[in-house]
Formats: C-alpha cells, structure tokens, sequence
C-alpha cells in the first residue's frame, strides 16, 4: 500500500504530469492503439492551438497548466472562438483592399510560369511564334513587375506603423514604432538591385520578417487584436505566390545556348523545306541534259521579243525590248556627239590663244 501511494504521489506531482503520454491514466505510455489515436489527436489539436493564438498575436504561456486540465476540446474550443471574434472585428473594408493586393501579386506569378514556358518552347524550337530573345525580355519584365510591386507594398506595410504612430494607438511609442516601421523599406529596397531569383527570394523572407514584427507588436498592444491574424492571411497568399514564381521559373529552365542550337537547326530546316522544290527541278532538268540553272520569274513591260540566247549564255532566251533598245542607243550616241563637241572647242580656244601669243612676240 504504501509503495503504491508512493507512485500515485509521484505521478500527481507537475514534472510527472508533463512526462506522461496519457494524462488520463497517468502512464509514460498508452494502454492500446486506441489510446496512441487519442493522444496524437490530443496533441494535434494542442498544436493547432498554439499557432492559432500565435496568429491571432495571444500570448499563450500563462494559464497553460489549467487549460491542460481542462482538456484539450476546450482549447480547440477556445481557439476557434478567438479566430472566429478576430475575423469579425477585422473591418471588411480592410479585407477587401487586402485582397484586392493580392491580385498583382497572382497575375504576375502567372505570368511568369506562362512565359517561362513560352521561353522553354522557343528554346527547344516547338514554337516559332516568337524569337528566344523576345520570350526572355517578356518573362524577365513580368517578373521585374512582380518584385517591383513586392517592395513598394513591404514599404507600405512599414508605412503603417508609423500611421498608428500619429494615431497615438497604444500610446506614444516614438522613435521605437518609427524604427519598427522602417524595417520592411530597408528589407525591400536593395532587393531592385538583384537578379529575379535572389529579389523573389529576399521578398520572400522580408514578408515573413515583417509578418514575425507585426505579430510581436500585435501581442504588446501596438496594433489591433485582429491586425496580425489579417497580416497572416495576406503573407500567405503573397508567400504563395512569390514560391509558384520561383518553381515554375525553374522547372521551365531555358538555356539560350540550346535556344541558339536549336534556332540554327530551325533555320536551316525551313530554308531546306523552302529550297527543295527548286532543287527537284535542277536535278530534273540535270538528268535530260539540260542547263542546271533555275527558273527565274518576273515582268517586262512594253513590246519585247524573244530570241535564242545562244551557247555561251546563261539562259535558253534571250528578252529584248526593242524600241527601249533604240532609244538608249540614241541617247548614247547623242551624248558621245555632245562629249565630241566640247573637245572640239576646247582645242579650238587653245589654238586661238597660242596664235595671240605668237603675235605678242613677234
């Protein structure tokens, strides 16, 4: 009897309570499979708990040993009649423009994917729509567009601080609220200067950083009850969005050296396509002896005449314009008579000139 009054004071005491698996019996175990269900749940709920008041900004530290004892239905319970209260105080027109927010932020992302793949088609020549590097400049403005808005929208989140500042929300806080405010515009602002991947990356982590500020000035009384949860709700939709951005980038990876060999291959393939009716017709006119040269098409105006062009030509017929023909041979020789004119003159000034000289000394 007193061995057993020994282990049931053990078992009652704190620290012991805190190393059992199963607070009902008491035991570092569970009795069956049917207990270890029990407890995973139990522990779930527990777990789901802690991070709902985490996003909801409630400090969950005091009161836990009595929560405890009041089981585990309770705290779920309690839980979602928090989250429930806090959804209900958020003003609806802050949720709406919230939303409206996350829009940029899902086109772009979409955007993106559709381009990376559009650059991946170019680049493996199943798309001849577009060239590589026009596919590239669009999927690269896309994303531009996304981290662009991402910084100026961190820097309105740190813009909000200040403006419980001037509310006087939870007191004069001063250079501390100014400084919390800051933290997301100095996060945002060197992500312009850095490749896409590396600026969605960083984005990325100053959301959440930004998310961790606002829940700790949520717990202290600096922002609404309901501010954190809301900021929660939003840094995931936006977090969503920055990770589809970099996973779909990644897995429709163009390299623009295959883009350069397939490009070539492209070419040379539908120059061949475009060249083959004419290289059937030289292999044809080959084979009956005929001149291997290609037909040319085109149009001569006025009166023409068709005449044999002879061995030493290029060509089986010879066009000739002859009334075109005559005309420039009149031209031609009313220029060289013209030319034969000038140099007449021209020598007979200068033998006027040298008959004067001649005068002169005698």
């Amino acid at each position: 009897m007193a061995s057993r009054a020994r282990a049931h004071l053990v078992a009652s005491t704190p620290s012991a309570v805190r190393l059992v698996a199963n607070p009902q019996s008491g035991k570092p175990a569970s009795d069956s499979w049917a207990h270890t269900a029990r407890n995973v749940k139990e522990e779930a709920g527990a777990v789901r708990s802690s991070l709902e008041n985490a996003v909801a900004g409630i400090d969950g530290s005091g009161g836990s040993e009595k929560k405890g004892d009041a089981g585990t239905n309770e705290i779920l319970n309690d839980a979602k009649s928090v989250t429930a209260e806090l959804a209900r105080k958020m003003p609806r027109p802050a949720l709406l423009w919230g939303a409206a927010g996350i829009i940029p932020y899902v086109s772009t992302a979409g955007a993106s994917i559709y381009l990376a793949r559009q650059t991946q088609l170019v680049a493996d020549g199943l798309d001849s729509h577009i060239d590589f590097e026009t596919a590239s400049a669009l999927l690269l403005h896309a994303q531009n567009v996304q981290i662009q808005f991402g910084a100026v929208l961190l820097s309105f989140l740190g813009a909000i601080h200040w403006g419980f500042e001037f509310s006087k929300y939870g007191g004069e806080l001063g250079n501390r609220r100014y400084v919390l405010g800051l933290i997301p515009v100095m996060c945002a602002w060197p992500t312009l200067m850095l490749t896409p991947q590396l600026a969605l990356i960083s984005q990325w982590g100053a959301y959440v950083l930004t998310w961790f500020v606002d829940l700790k000035a949520t717990t202290a009384g600096w922002a609404p009850k309901w501010y954190s949860s809301y900021r929660f709700g939003l840094t995931a939709a936006v977090g969503l969005s920055i990770i589809a951005t970099l996973a779909g980038t990644e897995y429709y990876d163009a390299d623009k050296s295959r883009s350069t060999q397939y490009g070539a291959g492209r070419k040379l393939a539908e120059q061949n396509k475009e060249d083959a009716p004419r290289r059937m017709e030289l292999m044809r006119a080959s084979a009956k002896g005929n001149k291997a040269t290609f037909k040319t098409q085109g149009e001569v105006g006025g009166d023409v005449e068709a005449e044999e062009a002879g061995e030493d030509a290029d060509s089986f017929v010879k066009i000739r314009n002859p009334v075109k023909e005559e005309e420039e041979r009149k031209e031609k020789e009313g220029e060289e008579r013209k030319k034969k004119e000038e140099e007449a003159k021209k020598k007979k000034d200068g033998g006027g000139d040298e008959g004067d000289d001649k005068k002169k000394d005698e």
